[in-house]
């Protein structure tokens, strides 16, 4: 006792008080109430000496001790959480090990390892260091996932503990140390336990008094919580032990057959058992008289007992006693398997590879046949139900669990669908969505969202009263940006976009179904899917939630975001998945109904921000989705604005210089023409309004629409340069007779059109280059006297600037001049214009704090080049005006660096150009490779240049002329200039041996190796972007059609005068707050904002078209996309495709194939339509035409049409 004081006062600084644990179940009932109820003679704390981070609680109670009050207290030890299922391990590995050696260690490794996947887990063993025990307690410590610890609980003998003296403590630690000396039957314990239980019957050196505590003590925690008992190997106490267990606790039993001894005994009998069993087949035969039936059971009885003493020397077990035994074992195995044959469950080692993947299954079915013995209760349900969901195992619970719909009903699935959203098991949230379970009484309450939140580590910043407000504010919007609108999706009165212009009523706000008060639980979940990173569950509430294409573009964008930040490839391919879904939906979308379809594509959508498809695709940089013809229509309906598309190109291009004659083209009466393309007649017209011009369209757009797409006969393109036939000017001649309040309109439609702008810009800016080289090369003199006749900067040679060769023209230009020239002060003027102009894109950008601004203009390249261009212009322009010889040099010399930057600036115009577009991209990426080849070539030009110089001029006294020196002599041999083989052609020394190795080694590097580097890496590049040229020029689009439509009507230096007007604009509309300038400061405000609003059928017209596109491509995705999600995908190595991902793949190209065919099919039958109306036209209506048989798409399309109107 004298070290169990010194041990416990070296321990003070960790005394554990167990009187608080020893705490009572309710508040009448304290500590000293516990531990008098159950006889606790000690209790404390171990800690085991080799690792003294290993500590388990204990206690020492007698055999006849109280197992509830007993099972009380470990809960209370666990944190007040009651396990999730108890699995009690009994038998040995003595014989298994001899006869399997490793194999069943490392199975049964992965087979605990299986039970830490689970939380609250309790295993009971005995306690003491052998065999059995001890492996348990090795694989709990190399626990996997130290969040869900597993509770290891030893039930031992008190008189068997090897230096029990020294726990004959009360609330103290103590250091535990095994006794040196080897007495009888005493066994020190496992250190890895974390409670011990000590059954103090007062023997010593005796096994078997802890056997019946622990039995009851399993039999009270089977009342409430699962109890499973697995048996390896074990003897006759492991037979008496499965005995009690099946027979009187009713626990189920797991054996493991072929580790030997009590496993494979049950496993031949229960083998045994069922061959000999006689089957009813008839009525008769159920019905047969008990004692018959009693003598037909001892015959079976008898004869397995015959046959099980013939086998038994094959198990070496001798457990079968003669009959005057006073115990008969084969009694005890035969009652269970006879009387609770569904209490057994086996699992057959040597037949399978891996045990871990069976052990769930059978702990599973073991507990589920115990409990269907008789009808289940709801709380046992729910207890099987939770350990399913635990193991995800969602087969089980179809299978077994709930099997009728009947008990879907009697479950509260609230807890469970909460939990396997949180653990990501979207098997489960499937089977419970299937099953009719209502979200929305699950998530009534929005704190109950935000905490899922707030389970995935996000924090927040603000704390609005409405938690889905915060949700949005802080974690949404800055992912997706400043134009999604959070309070739009709150208050539909207070949407920014158009505010009270072109708005409709709130009543027809209201109508449209969007109501605020209520959660949109499909949509919130999803979003929080996405966030979280959950992908499984995002694609099962995408598919279940409304507005497809817009939610699918949102995960795209929001996937991209946290790829961006979190450097993670799994998002971006996350991200294609939504990308291609969106594409999917809105081909089929067009293809059935294309004016639906226009729509919804420029559509404001209140429940996500009031973002258009448009505009998120952008956003996300969908480029596929951009390219879609849908799309692409739209924005060219846009880029010609209200210009008739069949003017053609070089009708427009001579307007805009005889601008007079803009007049007398042909207008829409719409910004976007909405053409039904399967239809021809006057229900095809489109009846709804734009927010920008509330104005039905007229009956002529019909015949137009016909017109349209007969001209597509003669261009290889839609959308490609067209003339006007005779017949086309002869229909045109009759829209030129209008009033002249028309004429004026027709002029102003045209030149707001962002293509006018485009090539009024584009002259501008062809006149700004002339007249800067013109300034540059003919017009720029210095305004005082210069002392030098040259112009030359940081010279040390004088002779370069004293030279008497000065040349007559380079004394011309520096001839002073009073003032500036008149070209020169234009040119100012201009770049003035030019710099107000980047303020005000700077301004106009739709982000809402400046330094977003800032940042969000600087992202784009040219913005960049047109900062440096002006920034040095301005440099420069200062230095011009300072009287010093230098100051002017150096602003000669800048602005020509500024005039070759504005040159390289013209580039941009070709991204308008189809075949120059995409060009422009593979120089971007082909510059990219430039850069590292240039960083070993300037490694190889050292190299050389450097050595040959030193040896061919020696040593020089240094210059910052001899960089340049040097780098001149190796940089032009590259391309065939060799100098310097001329200059050591006739040195035979043997420095210029030297340097005619250098010069060969050099050459056969750079010129051979490097250049075809080069050149490999640049048609690589090439290759790489070709294929995708097409779509990289339809993205560029939408920038350069929004760029136009937001720039002022008049070019530089005019622009001017637009500035101007908007500055008064804005003044009298917020200062003096006149309505007629409030009106037309809204408009240009909201210019690039191309977007409707739908009526309320409309709406629901679109979402009923988008829902059921949506369920079939999500169907077709479900059955053949995700098949290759089940395999899983290294993206740091290459990835080796197996079998059926390339039969997949084959699938997919085959179908795009098909789907390619059958969009060519379509346009065929236009084009044939189209001509036979034309024939029709010519020939008169005697012309018998034939009958054409309607498709699918058309009838679906009058379907939908009929249930319109």
């Amino acid at each position: 006792m004298k070290n169990t004081s010194s041990n416990s006062n070296l321990m003070t600084d960790h005394l554990v008080d167990i009187s608080t644990t020893l705490s009572a179940r309710d508040n009448r009932k304290d500590s000293n109430y516990l531990i008098n109820t159950l006889g606790i003679q000690s209790y404390g704390t171990i800690i085991f000496g080799r690792n003294q981070s290993n500590q388990a609680n204990f206690i020492r109670v007698p055999s006849n001790a109280s197992p509830g009050y007993v099972k009380q207290l470990l809960v209370r030890r666990c944190d007040n959480k009651r396990p999730s299922l108890v699995i009690s391990v009994t038998g040995s590995l003595l014989k298994v090990a001899k006869t399997t050696g490793k194999d069943f260690i490392e199975e049964f490794f992965y087979l605990i390892l299986a039970f830490s996947s689970l939380k609250d887990v309790w295993i009971i063993t005995g306690g003491v260091n052998t065999s059995i025990t001890k492996l348990i307690g090795e694989i709990i410590r190399t626990n996997p996932d130290p969040s869900r610890p597993i509770h290891l609980i030893g039930i031992a003998p008190w008189g068997c503990i090897s230096g029990v003296e020294q726990l004959d403590v009360h609330g103290t630690n103590v250091i535990y140390a095994k006794s040196l000396s080897n007495e009888n039957n005493e066994t020190p314990l496992e250190p890895n336990h974390t409670q011990f239980i000590f059954i103090d019957d007062g023997t010593k050196y005796q096994y078997g008094g802890e056997t019946e505590f622990r039995t009851q003590f399993e039999k009270s925690i089977s009342n409430s919580v699962p109890v499973v008992l697995l048996v390896i190997d074990g003897g006759r106490e492991t037979i008496k032990k499965v005995h009690e267990s099946v027979m009187k606790n009713k626990i189920p039993v797991v054996l493991l057959k072929g580790t030997g001894g009590c496993c494979d005994l049950f496993a031949k009998c229960y083998h045994l058992y069922n061959e000999h069993r006689p089957r009813p087949r008839t009525l008769n035969d159920a019905n047969l008289n008990p004692l018959l039936i009693s003598e037909r059971n001892e015959e079976i009885k008898g004869k397995l007992r015959a046959r099980l003493q013939t086998v038994y020397d094959e198990y070496n077990l001798h457990l079968l006693g003669d009959l005057d035994e006073e115990l008969d074992y084969f009694q005890l195995i035969y009652e269970c398997i006879d009387s609770r044959m569904i209490f057994l469950n086996f699992i057959d080692f040597k037949a399978h590879n891996h045990v871990e993947r069976d052990v769930d299954l059978a702990i599973l079915q073991a507990l589920l046949n115990a409990t269907n013995s008789n009808e289940a209760n709801v709380e046992q349900k729910l207890e099987q139900l939770n350990l399913a969901l635990e193991w995800n195992r969602v087969d089980i619970v179809k299978s077994f669990i709930m099997k009728t719909d009947r008990d879907w009903m009697k479950i509260d699935l609230n807890e469970l669908f909460y939990k396997a959203l949180a653990r990501n098991q979207s098997s489960f949230v499937q089977l419970f969505l299937d099953h009719d379970f209502i979200m929305n009484d699950s998530f009534q309450n929005p704190n109950k969202l935000l905490s899922l939140y707030q389970n995935e580590n996000y924090l927040f910043k603000h704390n609005f009263d409405d938690p889905l407000r915060t949700i949005y504010k802080d974690i949404i919007q800055p992912l997706i940006g400043d134009f999604f609108e959070v309070d739009a999706m709150f208050s539909p009165h207070e949407i920014s976009f158009t505010e009270t212009i072109d708005r409709p009523s709130s009543n027809n706000r209201e109508s449209n179904g969007h109501e605020i008060n209520t959660i949109d639980v499909e949509k919130e979940l999803f979003l929080w899917s996405v966030l979280t990173g959950k992908q499984e569950l995002a694609l099962l509430f995408w598919a279940r939630g409304k507005n497809k294409v817009c939610a699918a573009l949102t995960a795209t964008l929001l996937y991209k975001s946290k790829a961006r930040k979190e450097k993670d490839l799994r998002y971006n391919e996350w991200a294609n998945q939504f990308e291609s879904l969106a594409v999917q939906i809105l081909d089929k979308f067009y293809r059935l109904h294309p004016s639906e379809c226009t729509k919804a594509i420029i559509r404001e959508i209140p429940q996500f921000g009031n973002v258009t498809w448009l505009h998120l695709a952008v956003m996300a940089e969908a480029k596929l989705f951009i390219a879609q013809r849908a799309v692409q229509n739209v924005l060219s309906s846009i880029w010609y604005g209200y210009i008739d598309h069949r003017v053609g190109h070089l009708n427009i291009i001579f307007s805009t210089l005889m601008l007079w004659y803009s007049g007398f083209l042909p207008y829409h009466s719409e910004m976007v023409e909405i053409n039904d393309k399967i239809r021809f007649n006057k229900d095809s017209v489109n009846t709804s309004s734009f927010i920008r011009h509330d104005v039905s369209r007229l009956a002529y757009m019909v015949d137009k629409s016909k017109d349209n797409v007969q001209c597509k006969l003669m261009e290889d393109e839609p959308n490609e340069e067209q003339e006007f036939t005779d017949t086309y000017s002869v229909a045109t001649s009759i829209k030129i007779k209008s009033s002249f309040n028309q004429y004026c309109s027709n002029v102003s439609k045209f030149i707001d059109a962002p293509y006018v702008n485009f090539l009024y810009n584009l002259y501008s800016h062809i006149l700004f280059l002339m007249l800067f080289s013109y300034v540059i090369l003919c017009d720029f003199f210095p305004l005082y006297d210069f002392k030098s006749n040259t112009c030359i900067i940081g010279l040390e040679d004088i002779r370069y600037a004293n030279s008497t060769n000065t040349s007559e023209s380079e004394r011309y230009s520096l001839q002073k001049r009073s003032r500036p020239s008149t070209t020169e002060l234009i040119l100012i003027f201009w770049m003035i214009t030019l710099f107000f102009e980047e303020i005000r894109q700077i301004i106009g950008m739709e982000l809402k704090t400046i330094r977003g601004k800032i940042v969000g203009y600087l992202s784009i390249f040219w913005n960049k080049l047109d900062v440096l261009s002006v920034i040095l212009f301005f440099i420069a322009l200062f230095l011009r005006f300072y009287p010093l010889d230098h100051c002017f040099c150096a602003a000669r010399i800048i602005f020509a660096i500024d005039l070759s930057i504005w040159y390289i600036r013209t580039l941009d115009i070709f991204s308008a150009v189809k075949k120059l577009g995409p060009k422009l991209v593979m120089i971007g990426e082909m510059v990219h490779d430039l850069k590292f080849y240039m960083i070993m070539l300037t490694v190889f030009i050292l190299a050389f240049a450097v050595p040959a110089y030193s040896l061919m001029y020696g040593v020089e006294k240094f210059s910052w002329h001899m960089p340049r020196s040097i780098l001149n002599m190796a940089y032009w041999e590259i391309f065939g200039e060799l100098t310097v083989l001329d200059e050591i052609e006739r040195d035979y020394d043997i420095s210029g041996y030297v340097v005619f190795i250098l010069l060969i080694a050099y050459m056969t590097m750079s010129s051979v190796l490097l250049i075809n580097l080069l050149i490999a890496m640049f048609s690589n590049t090439f290759d790489r972007l070709q294929a995708d040229t097409d779509c990289i020029w339809k993205f560029q689009h939408y920038s350069l059609v929004c760029y136009h439509l937001t720039r002022p009507t008049l070019p530089p230096p005019l622009i001017i005068f637009s500035h101007i007007w908007r500055v008064i604009l804005y003044f009298c509309s917020h200062y003096f707050d006149i309505h007629w300038f409030h009106e037309k400061y809204i408009q240009h405000k909201n210019k690039a904002k191309f977007r409707i609003v739908t009526d309320a059928r409309m709406t629901r017209n679109i979402e009923a078209i988008e829902d059921a596109v949506g369920n079939e491509v999500y169907y077709f995705f479900s059955k053949i996309d995700r098949k290759q999600m089940d395999f899983p995908t290294d993206f740091d190595e290459e990835r080796i495709y197996s079998p059926q991902e390339i039969v997949i793949t084959k699938i997919k190209t085959l179908e795009n194939r098909v789907r390619a065919i059958q969009n060519q099919q379509d346009d065929m039958f236009e084009y044939f339509e189209c001509l036979m109306n034309g024939i029709k036209k010519i020939g008169g209506d005697e012309i018998e035409m034939p009958k054409r048989t309607r498709t699918d798409s058309e009838l679906l399309g009058m379907l939908f049409n009929s249930e319109r109107y």
